[in-house]
């Protein structure tokens, strides 16, 4: 049987997603955990939705692999470290690859600082549709594509926080942190949202942008047409629990050094 996997994970835990044999990465502890559950993940269709980068987190990454045993998240979970936590699963086909999913969600989130925020939100706004996001990448190989369609985009205001929030069919590297530069530079008046309109057409205009931190971005989810993921009751409290834990933990930090911020 081929099963997918929900997970979320603390992005700045780890070198990044893929595996790397000399360093931590989500994927090696993926692996670790799944051998000593007797599955050899790289020999048994093993499957991601996509690969985050160092510091980057996610919420809704899913993997796939092939097994002869019904394997529950919770079981998973007792492997695996507490920064990365498996909490729903759904059969599916022999042929499902994670890669082609219906769609992506990224968020970023950004202190609000002093944005002009109507601006940054008719930018965002120009994001929708089908482009060719060549500016908003950081490396592309010879021959590939930068085209992406874009499903929706928004930005909010949170609190202290601004957030972003954007849905996409895929996303090319660095792209939505990339995206978030620009939008800061419009924020900042910096730069007109004119200017990124013509980002957005990198045939007249090219521009190198550098992506902004990865700590402020997580892969929310990844949708699939057809597939339903039935939550692991017991592996969603433990994630629940320790999500309360982070939020405490960096919420006492934020409080006690913001005291000190003028």
């Amino acid at each position: 049987m081929r099963i997918a996997f929900k997970l979320a994970y603390l992005g700045n835990c780890f070198s990044g997603f893929q595996y790397q044999p000399d360093a931590t990465t989500v994927e090696g502890e993926l692996f670790r955990a799944f051998e000593d559950l007797g599955i050899d993940a790289r020999n048994a269709g093993y499957t991601s939705a996509g690969r985050t980068d160092a510091g980057v987190h996610a919420f809704g990454q899913v993997i796939a692999i092939n097994t002869e045993t019904c394997v529950q998240p919770r079981k998973i979970n007792s492997f695996l470290p507490e920064n990365i936590t498996v909490w729903a699963s759904a059969r599916v086909g022999d042929d499902f690859n994670p890669r082609n999913a219906k769609s992506r969600i990224y968020m970023y989130a950004m202190s609000a600082g002093n944005y002009d925020i109507s601006a940054m939100r008719k930018a965002a706004k120009l994001i929708i549709g089908t482009h060719d996001f060549k500016n908003f990448t950081k490396k592309f190989g010879e021959g590939k594509t930068c085209l992406r369609s874009v499903y929706n985009a928004e930005l909010r205001l949170d609190g202290d926080f601004l957030v972003f929030e954007i849905e996409g069919n895929a996303f090319t590297w660095n792209m939505v942190r990339c995206i978030i530069t620009a939008l800061e530079s419009v924020g900042r008046r910096q730069r007109s949202v004119e200017w990124f309109e013509e980002m957005l057409n990198p045939e007249k205009h090219r521009e190198r942008i550098e992506p902004a931190p990865p700590h402020g971005l997580i892969l929310k989810d990844v949708k699939y047409e057809g597939t339903r993921f039935e939550i692991d009751d017991y592996a969603w409290r433990t994630l629940q629990s320790r999500l309360k834990d982070v939020v405490g933990f960096y919420g006492s930090i934020y409080w006690i050094f913001s005291s000190f911020v003028e």
